[in-house]
């Protein structure tokens, strides 16, 4: 009876055993899978993390090397610009002569002397002198880089010798200074005064003395109040056939007109002048 007892219980605890084990779970492999997959998620944000970590950071450093553009200093446009200036004639003419271009059989007088101030009797070469001083100044102190084919009023230069500082320096402008002068007392006003493209010096020097003598002769004249006559295209004058460089001449008013001759003799005025014509040049290099 008592084996019969233990042979019941032996069978019924076999049965409990079965069903639980027919209850449906993971397994090992199930539980590595299912955690390698979990782990490899994590690896995988880690990694991206990783990814981005390095870029982010390449970036900054990039940044560090990139130079920030700053508004620069107007003068800085001006600051490679050479610029010479021509005071007109000399306390005494120079009556040699020289071809008035390169190959020309004509020949012109290197320097006939210049104007005198109808009622004042100022000669025209103390006033160019005395604005061209003037004009140097400004203009350097504007930042250009200025040279002048003369300093001295009893030196008389021919015009090649003239033109020749200009293409030794290839500056980007020579402006020459003048005043004009007429029999009709009434004419007044400035001009501006440019070379003709009749040779290989001037076909390549036209289309930028052009452009320069528009900007200056327009700001000059309505700076100082004066009559425009505008541009004048020459084919005549020596120093500009032997230019190479860009080259204009400002014709600043007439000393045959006693208000102009008055104007132009005045120390006043002069710097007035100067500051326009540098006005006009700055206004050339924006």
């Amino acid at each position: 009876m008592k084996k019969t007892m233990v042979f019941i219980i032996i069978c019924f605890s076999l049965f409990i055993t079965g069903c639980q084990n027919n209850k449906p779970s993971l397994t090992s492999d199930e539980k590595v899978i299912g955690n390698s997959n979990e782990i490899q998620s994590n690896k995988a944000k880690e990694e991206s993390v990783k990814e981005e970590l390095p870029k982010s950071t390449e970036l900054q450093n990039s940044n560090k090397d990139i130079p920030i553009k700053k508004n620069e200093d107007k003068s800085q446009s001006v600051n490679n610009k050479t610029i010479v200036i021509d005071p007109g004639h000399a306390s005494k003419a120079n009556l040699d002569k020289e071809p008035m271009a390169p190959g020309s059989n004509v020949m012109k007088i290197k320097d006939g002397g210049g104007a005198e101030g109808v009622n004042t009797k100022t000669p025209e070469y103390l006033i160019c002198m005395k604005i061209a001083l003037n004009l140097k100044s400004i203009l350097e102190q504007k930042g250009f880089n200025v040279m002048m084919t003369k300093t001295d009023n009893a030196l008389s230069l021919g015009n090649i010798e003239r033109a020749e500082v200009g293409n030794k320096a290839k500056a980007d402008l020579v402006i020459r200074i003048h005043a004009n002068s007429m029999e009709d007392p009434s004419i007044r006003g400035a001009s501006m005064l440019v070379p003709k493209a009749i040779n290989d010096n001037t076909k390549s020097i036209y289309e930028e003395s052009k452009r320069a003598g528009k900007i200056i002769i327009d700001t000059y004249a309505k700076e100082l109040g004066l009559k425009n006559r505008g541009l004048q295209f020459r084919d005549d004058m020596t120093g500009f056939n032997w230019s190479k460089v860009p080259v204009v001449l400002l014709e600043m008013g007439f000393l045959s007109n006693v208000e102009e001759d008055k104007l132009l003799s005045s120390g006043e005025y002069q710097k007035k002048s100067a500051e326009a014509i540098a006005k006009g040049i700055e206004e050339v290099y924006k």
